[in-house]
């Protein structure tokens, strides 16, 4: 594991406007984020990474820049309005709308969403004869806001110069990895996997862990599917990306949602994990049999395995505290969730000060960003940060 060097980011904007009351449960919110203490401690964000020499690519660049191509478009439009969810005529407005608008505005729409009124109102004669749109109230998303954008962490993927197009686990976020896929096709990005997942197998970015050269770790819970572990192992082992694979089976609790929720790498052999979970976790060895197969042997002592696919002698964890209480709080705040700019330098919340102490008493220097609005999504720095380059490889 070495220096993060260059970062995929996207700064929350209006399609955090989009959360309600009666809809932010649904779209993955516990609360409804004030936007502009969001963006500032944000910019704070991309700041840090900034001020330490890595390179921030922002989404919305990255899928304008995509966009403007006439076949990325049409297999985007192509995903975004389906008739069989929409009828035909509110399906034809919306292609309408995405297709005539510049790449610009065409990015904008698909992460803040269209209402039915907003559709209307750019195809009156349509939307005003359409059956479909009759049994829907004015503020029913055609196009659902993806407000869960800014992690960035989940629908993408990548190891050296490959990356995984993630199914996600909610259709709330799969149009989030549709567009990511999409863009890197475009950039001549080779797959991981060759194919798409089968479905209903769901694999999300949060899920999976680089350890070091050959070495992958995937949590199983919540979000990833026991499936697509298996079918992720096998092309990482089969194509020789990864020599080791772990799989970690997860809590089932909102809280433990993704395994960097519990467990993130601070430097060569040390890892911050949550220590109200850590003896909740199930590991297993992941190998290919002659035929192909995956099969899993579960391991008594998982860290000493991990020790040994890294070549060390063993493996350093930093518990993220010792007050039960505390580290239950803090775990709900993304305590574990930290991104490592280099070895023994990472990024936190400034809230979780139990775990940050236990950090800096580690000798692993802690930089800090308010966090007050953007843990309202349940996600930290890891989470807001997809690696696109690091030196030697990312974790």
């Amino acid at each position: 594991m070495g220096t993060l060097r260059r970062v995929l980011t996207h700064r929350p904007a209006q399609e955090l406007r989009r959360l309600l009351p009666g809809n932010h449960a649904d779209l993955l919110f516990d609360e409804i984020p004030w936007l502009e203490a969001a963006q500032t401690e944000h910019d704070r964000f991309t700041g840090l990474l900034q001020e330490n020499g890595v390179d921030t690519v922002e989404l919305s660049s990255v899928l304008t820049a995509a966009l403007a191509a006439p076949d990325v478009c049409r297999q985007i439009v192509s995903d975004a309005a389906r008739p069989q969810h929409l009828g035909q005529a509110v399906a034809a407005s919306l292609e309408d709308l995405l297709v005539s608008s510049p790449a610009a505005r065409r990015t904008e729409l698909l992460l803040t969403g269209v209402t039915l009124s907003e559709l209307a109102a750019s195809s009156p004669d349509s939307i005003g004869s359409a059956l479909s749109a009759q049994r829907r109230p004015a503020d029913w998303f055609v196009l659902p806001p993806l407000v869960n954008s800014m992690f960035v962490r989940d629908s993408s993927s990548w190891i050296g110069d490959r990356y995984s197009a993630n199914s996600m686990a909610s259709t709330t976020r799969r149009l989030e990895s549709r567009l990511l896929s999409a863009a890197a096709d475009a950039a001549g990005a080779q797959r991981i996997r060759e194919r798409e997942l089968l479905e209903p197998a769901a694999l999300e970015g949060g899920d999976l862990l680089v350890a070091g050269a050959g070495c992958v770790v995937i949590g199983v819970g919540e979000r990833t599917t026991a499936d697509a572990a298996e079918q992720t192992a096998r092309s990482l082992l089969s194509s020789g990306l990864a020599t080791h694979v772990f799989a970690v089976l997860l809590p089932n609790e909102r809280r433990c949602m993704h395994l960097d929720t519990l467990m993130t790498m601070v430097d060569q052999e040390s890892f911050l994990v949550s220590g109200v979970h850590r003896d909740q976790c199930h590991w297993f060895s992941l190998r290919l049999n002659a035929d192909a197969t995956v099969r899993a042997a579960s391991l008594d002592d998982p860290f000493a395995a991990l020790a040994t696919s890294l070549g060390l002698s063993g493996i350093r964890l930093i518990e993220t505290g010792d007050d039960d209480s505390t580290m239950q709080r803090e775990q709900w705040s993304d305590a574990a969730n930290v991104l490592t700019l280099r070895p023994g330098t990472v990024i936190a919340y400034d809230r979780n000060t139990m775990a940050n102490d236990r950090l800096s008493a580690a000798d692993i220097s802690v930089l800090t960003i308010p966090s007050a609005e953007l843990v309202r999504g349940r996600g930290g720095p890891h989470c807001l940060s997809c690696p696109l380059l690091r030196d030697p490889l990312a974790i």
